[in-house]
Order: C-alpha cells, then sequence, then structure tokens
C-alpha cells in the first residue's frame, strides 16, 4: 500500500508544483504589468516552488532512513519552505511585512536563522 503512494514521485512532486502555480495565479496576475515588482515576485514564486520539492525529497529520504539527522534536514528545508512563502506573499503587496514585535525583526529572517539552526543541528552529530 506504502509504494502505491509513493510510487511515482516525479508525477506526485509535479502535481504539487503546479498546484502552487495555478493557486498563486490570483497573487501574481495584479502585477504582470510591472516590471519592477513582478521579477521579484517570480523570483520568490521559484525560491517557494524549489523548496517544497526540497522538502517531498527530504521527506522522502527521511520516511526511508528514519534517522535523526535527516529529520532535521527536513524541518530545516520545511523552515525554508515557510521563509519563502512569507517572503512571496509580502512581495505580492497583499501582506505587509510581517514583524515580530519585541524584537522588531520580520518573521521571515527568525525563519530562516531557525533553518540555518535546525541544518547545523543535522550537520553536527547530535545524539
Amino acid at each position: 500500500m506504502q509504494r502505491m503512494i509513493f510510487a511515482d514521485k516525479n508525477v506526485m512532486t509535479a502535481l504539487i508544483l503546479a498546484a502552487i502555480a495555478v493557486f498563486s495565479l490570483p497573487l501574481i496576475l495584479p502585477h504582470v504589468t510591472h516590471e519592477s515588482m513582478i521579477y521579484h515576485i517570480y523570483l520568490h514564486l521559484v525560491a517557494f516552488m524549489t523548496s517544497i520539492f526540497l522538502v517531498i525529497v527530504s521527506a522522502l529520504a527521511y520516511y526511508r532512513g528514519r534517522s535523526r539527522r535527516l529529520l532535521y534536514m527536513m524541518l530545516a528545508l520545511s523552515m525554508l519552505a515557510v521563509a519563502e512563502f512569507v517572503n512571496f506573499v509580502t512581495a505580492t503587496g497583499n501582506v505587509p511585512p510581517l514583524l515580530l514585535p519585541i524584537i522588531n525583526v520580520e518573521l521571515s529572517h527568525m525563519l530562516i536563522l531557525a533553518m540555518l539552526v535546525l541544518f547545523m543541528t543535522g550537520v553536527i552529530k547530535m545524539g
């Protein structure tokens, strides 16, 4: 049964990335004619889609290997995906920059810091 779910990883990945592209169209279309903004938006969309691809690959690797290092790598890539999603919706102008009020730092920066800490934890043998 489990083999059938992950039988064709390429098709599954393509479907997920296509769904992201389709659902992001309402956020992108109003900015298509703004040359200065559209490339910035596309940059974050492509980074988000790439990070989602890496999350899928790392989740499959963790599913097979079940090691603590792979878990930390998967969590780190998940933090990157969330950070890029925040950057994407912020770049479209639909959401103002999300600041953490006490320290006045953007949420995406804190997520990238968390990603780096998780990568470091996965690279350095911890337990």
